[in-house]
């Protein structure tokens, strides 16, 4: 939590990301200069695929890097990020290739990337892990899957018919940047089928204020709700402004409202009590001291000269 408040941006947007470091490393000032794991090349790795390369060294961070890619490693943001860009179901057998669709969509929806600055997050490596292997796959699930990556992806040759956009539903691009930004951003262009190395970036504005977040919070939290007819809202592309729904009932957002302001006039009632007890605790001392400045000087003076 103090590593996403370090971030100068938007609270709403930062998305902490990166290879974990190796369990065995947890705190440790790697190199004596604290090297992190920095994520800033991917290759291109067949139809649809964009695979993370091994992850370079930012070092001596003072707060967490602006990052352009994402990890699927560790991924630690406000909850509406999983809410507002989910993990796509529907790619199913895919292990190597998953993250730089993921990621050009949380970019395109408006969240950034940022390298943490020390080792606090930790996972096993290797053997260590006691993994049962990487799994059986379907041969037809990665064709479909890998399709599908491509359509998202505007892949050379992939297809990019107005069918094919609409079996992505909610797991499309975002509106606030462009797939063809990020691209430029990144170093890796899906599009243009090259790939350059961007460890250094520069944050990079939405395209538009009218595209600002919209959100809604339940009244009495911070808790950001975005429901489901939102996110269809948003599949069709349409100019509704229809405001979204809350499971709650009114009845229970009415108590949540009482609930708030009962909690609020407690914490004034407090500082009333504190605030009369420093007052009336300084008084008593001003007396005090009042009486015995009275019998130590003002007394002894009143006998001597018989006043």
């Amino acid at each position: 939590v103090k590593e996403i408040i370090y971030v100068k941006n938007c609270v709403a947007s930062k998305v902490l990301t990166t290879y974990p470091t190796n369990v065995h490393d947890l705190h440790t000032n790697s190199n004596n200069h604290w090297e992190m794991p920095h994520l800033c090349h991917a290759s291109l790795a067949g139809q649809g695929k964009v695979v993370n390369g091994r992850a370079s060294a930012a070092a001596n961070l003072q707060r967490p890097l602006l990052a352009p890619l994402w990890a699927a490693g560790l991924s630690f943001s406000r909850c509406h990020a999983e809410r507002n860009v989910p993990n796509d179901i529907n790619l199913k057998s895919i292990f190597a290739g998953e993250e730089y669709g993921r990621g050009s969509r949380l970019w395109t929806h408006g969240y950034d990337f940022y390298t943490i600055s020390r080792p606090i997050i930790g996972t096993y490596y290797g053997g260590e892990k006691l993994g049962g292997g990487a799994g059986l796959f379907d041969s037809n699930e990665v064709q479909v899957s890998s399709s599908r990556l491509s359509t998202l992806l505007k892949w050379p040759g992939s297809d990019q018919s107005k069918e094919a956009y609409e079996k992505l539903g909610t797991y499309g691009m975002g509106k606030r940047r462009t797939l063809e930004q990020y691209a430029e951003w990144s170093g890796v262009d899906t599009i243009k089928q090259t790939v350059k190395q961007n460890c250094i970036v520069k944050y990079f504005p939405w395209n538009s204020e009218e595209t600002r977040y919209e959100e809604y919070t339940k009244p009495g939290t911070m808790e950001v709700v975005k429901d489901e007819s939102w996110r269809a809202r948003v599949a069709r592309n349409t100019n509704s402004k229809e405001e979204p729904t809350y499971s709650a009932s009114p009845s229970s957002l009415s108590s949540s409202k009482s609930t708030l302001r009962n909690e609020k006039a407690k914490a004034l009632l407090v500082n009333v009590i504190i605030l009369v007890v420093i007052v009336g605790g300084g008084l008593v001392a001003l007396v005090c001291y009042a009486v015995a400045n009275y019998k130590s000087v003002v007394k002894p003076n009143i006998q001597k000269y018989n006043l």
